[in-house]
């Protein structure tokens, strides 16, 4: 698996580590999918939880530094 295991700052427990510019490119790519919506309308529903996603993924790969602690269920940037 693509990640590196750390301990948290606040709560000691493991903190996930993913790279960080995957996430953004990814979190970049996803909201492409409201296009979908404009070429079939049934597809709008599917296109805004991708594009939800895609700002999730966007938020964690800048303000969270692709790091996700499991014990507190944060982001904990350096």
């Amino acid at each position: 698996m693509n990640e590196t295991l750390a301990s948290c700052k606040r709560c000691g427990g493991e903190v996930v580590q993913k790279n960080r510019w995957k996430l953004v490119f990814v979190g970049i790519v996803m909201p492409a999918a409201l296009t979908l919506g404009f070429v079939w309308p049934v597809l709008w529903i599917p296109a805004i939880i991708l594009t939800l996603t895609g700002v999730y993924l966007m938020i964690w790969g800048i303000f969270g530094q692709g790091r996700w602690c499991r014990g507190c269920k944060r982001f904990d940037g350096v």
